[in-house]
């Protein structure tokens, strides 16, 4: 398991459990197999690019894009964490 894969799965996780979300509505809300989701979160499979992109043009969820990429917010434009949400 690639570090990085790791950590980039469990960013998606703290982001989906700050929605208050299950996995399979999540995987529904960025259209993706319930299972895929699953690998990500667990640092099984790399997330792939698409991935990215549905995640990141999501109307609810762009805001944590820079964060899940960089670990960087900036708030004066609505790129936050998910423990700085609300």
């Amino acid at each position: 398991m690639n570090p990085d894969t790791s950590l980039v799965g469990k960013k998606i996780r703290q982001i989906r459990e700050s929605m208050g979300l299950s996995r399979p509505k999540f995987a529904e809300l960025l259209q993706v197999p319930p299972t895929t989701l699953k690998n990500y979160e667990l640092g099984y499979r790399e997330v792939g690019g698409a991935f990215l992109v549905a995640l990141a043009q999501h109307p609810e969820l762009h805001k944590f894009t820079l964060w899940l990429l960089a670990d960087s917010t900036i708030d004066s434009v609505g790129q936050v964490a998910p423990d700085q949400e609300g």
